[in-house]
């Protein structure tokens, strides 16, 4: 990106002008029925991702959720490039000479997004083992804004790949973006990315490593317990853990093979498809699996649509768990999960724990299940 700011535009940058550049026609490359499934798919990905970035973000007190909110970012950013941008260029058939400019820029920050999405995923996955096997050191590095101060080290990545790297360039012909403008015929070496090789390879192994390490270290604690809550956790936590090991290794090892390699077309499309899944599976995974994450998202979507000074209670669909919000002025980012103890006719006795920006407090309550007050 340093180049196109000092040229002024893509095309006067060496390697990358379309002076022979002639349109086919007819133009072959048009697909309009894969540009609209990618269009749909960053829709829907985005619109999930959306609400889950703000509960993350109020939620961020706790280290994990604020590296989770900064991880939501990137690959929304990046979901906005590789299937918003990418559907609008396969419906017109679209490849860098047709449009240089947007093509050279959505290009960069694509790559500065999926790069700061790696390394935001290898902390994010310190984070979690270090929770468990050193907490001291969680608080040293990953307390109130140490984490903020270690989370520039993912931005500052990606604004390195942003910058000063070659950026991918699509190609309607495949379907998926290289780093070859394709403007020169048998130059694709003169483009080689070799910054991004080594992170495709060296982070993404070591993320993969580290989660299979977390795996191990959940699996060996809950190894004393036969609970079949715990044996059913311990499913969930490989299966978060396998799916996206999975998804970004398949994804980082095809794009590095293919900027060196000719390969089949459909490698290519699976390519980019699998960098899209790579940057949209989190928020499902998120919602699928982690429990929080859909009490907090539920808490916000409730209160969102309620007067916010009034108190309400939801009961869950197992009719076991209660999520309870109380925000009076002095206390509101006050949540509360509670568990029915037993229940009367008339009335609902609860223990609840509340936690807030203060101090966490344990309290039991009598809920009407009519009126749905409180009483202590």
């Amino acid at each position: 990106m340093n180049r196109f700011l000092y040229y002024g535009d893509a095309e006067s940058i060496p390697g990358y002008n379309c002076s022979s550049y002639k349109p086919p026609n007819p133009n072959l490359n048009v697909n309009v029925f894969a540009g609209a499934l990618d269009i749909v798919y960053g829709v829907i990905v985005i619109f999930l991702y959306a609400p889950t970035v703000v509960v993350f973000h109020r939620q961020s007190r706790l280290a994990c959720f604020k590296i989770m909110f900064f991880l939501g970012l990137f690959d929304i950013g990046a979901i906005t490039i590789n299937s918003l941008v990418t559907g609008f260029l396969l419906m017109q058939g679209a490849s860098y000479c047709d449009y240089p400019n947007i093509i050279y820029i959505s290009g960069a920050i694509g790559l500065g997004c999926w790069c700061s999405a790696c390394l935001t995923c290898l902390v994010l996955a310190l984070n979690r083992i270090l929770d468990m096997v050193c907490p001291l050191m969680v608080k040293i590095y990953f307390r109130g804004y140490r984490t903020c101060a270690v989370l520039m080290a993912p931005i500052l990545y990606g604004c390195f790949f942003f910058l000063f790297t070659s950026p991918v360039i699509f190609s309607a012909e495949h379907q998926t973006w290289f780093f070859d403008p394709r403007t020169m015929e048998g130059h694709y070496k003169d483009y080689t990315n070799i910054p991004h090789t080594i992170n495709n390879f060296s982070l993404v192994f070591l993320t993969c490593f580290l989660y299979i390490f977390f795996c191990l270290k959940v699996r060996s604690q809950f190894r004393k317990s036969f609970r079949p809550k715990r044996t059913a956790r311990q499913r969930q936590i490989f299966l978060q853990s396998t799916l996206l090991c999975l998804i970004h290794l398949s994804a980082s090892v095809l794009y590095v093979i293919m900027q060196f390699v000719e390969m089949p077309k459909c490698l290519t499309i699976l390519s980019q498809y699998l960098w899209q899944l790579a940057q949209g599976c989190p928020v499902i995974i998120y919602l699928l699996f982690n429990r929080k994450v859909r009490a907090a998202l539920l808490v916000f979507m409730t209160s969102s649509s309620q007067d916010k000074s009034s108190n309400f209670i939801r009961k869950s669909a197992d009719n076991r768990m209660m999520l309870l919000q109380l925000t009076p002025s002095q206390n509101q980012n006050t949540t509360a999960a509670v568990r029915k103890l037993t229940e009367h006719e008339n009335e609902l006795q609860c223990r609840i724990h509340l936690t807030s920006d203060y101090e966490p407090n344990q309290v039991e309550i009598k809920v009407d299940p009519e009126k749905q007050e409180l009483t202590n």
